[in-house]
């Protein structure tokens, strides 16, 4: 396992401070958020491939691209094209996707079907090009559930179609846990947040939240997982401190995972 930095963290941050924060809190690498200012509004290759330079004179890997690429997107075949192109440039072999525009309880079959379609012919390119998409678990999409997530990973049927695990603050703790062993053989990367309470979107330090982070890490390490544990936001108190802490903690779970 290894550790990472989302941008999006720091996003009203110029990149290259980002860049500089995650090297002084020992991250091993970075994901680049796909808006502006850390990511070109629209394809431009020169700027990618600065970008990408920035990131490797600093000794930083590219974890995974942040894109908000989506098959319901009304641009979805010239985004799926230009994410690859992205990718590429950066020299990432990972693609973050995100999956319609509702929750999972309020989908159709039509739904589920459009994003089916969408992410095999997206997977079928990525894997072209020896890259992985990595679908976003999150609230108001149709990943919004375990049993959502994999409804997409078992349609799309696709080896390089995997999972980015972040635990949802509507979830107590056990379920938390029991959500991670059932999507762990599926897991490619854990944005790992925490929150100080059940119930509450409000931020906590990794090692002090409610969701228990060794247990995530014993049931994905069960299953295989050797990705980036990243984080991706920071408790909004000091949050330069609160960097330092969440990056220590999570090196620390990969040195003694098992």
């Amino acid at each position: 396992m290894k550790t990472a930095l989302c941008t999006i963290a720091f996003k009203d941050r110029p990149f290259e401070d980002v860049l500089d924060l995650a090297v002084q809190a020992g991250f091993d690498g970075v994901e680049p958020w796909g808006k502006p200012h850390h990511m070109p509004a629209s394809y431009n290759a020169e700027e990618n491939r600065r970008i990408a330079r920035s990131i490797r004179e600093r000794g930083l890997e590219v974890s995974q691209y942040g894109s908000y690429i989506n098959p319901v997107s009304a641009g979805f075949e010239r985004e799926m094209a230009e994410g690859l192109d992205t990718a590429s440039d950066l020299g990432a072999d990972r693609i973050r996707v995100w999956a319609g525009s509702c929750g999972s309880d309020e989908a159709t079959d039509e739904d589920w079907r459009n994003a089916v379609s969408g992410f095999r012919r997206f997977a079928d390119r990525a894997g072209d090009r020896g890259m992985s998409l990595v679908l976003e678990m999150h609230l108001g999409y149709l990943s919004d559930t375990a049993d959502g997530s994999l409804r997409l990973v078992e349609g799309v049927a696709r080896h390089n179609f995997l999972l980015n695990f972040q635990p949802m603050y509507t979830d107590n703790a056990r379920r938390v846990i029991a959500v991670a062993r059932q999507v762990a053989p599926h897991v490619a990367t854990v944005h790992a947040q925490n929150y100080a309470s059940e119930g509450r979107n409000a931020r906590s330090l990794i090692s002090e939240g409610y969701v228990d982070y060794r247990e995530v890490v014993r049931e994905l390490s069960a299953a295989g997982f050797d990705g980036y544990l990243e984080v991706e936001f920071v408790r909004d108190d000091d949050p330069g401190a609160a960097l330092i802490a969440d990056a220590g903690f999570l090196r620390g779970l990969c040195e003694t995972a098992y």
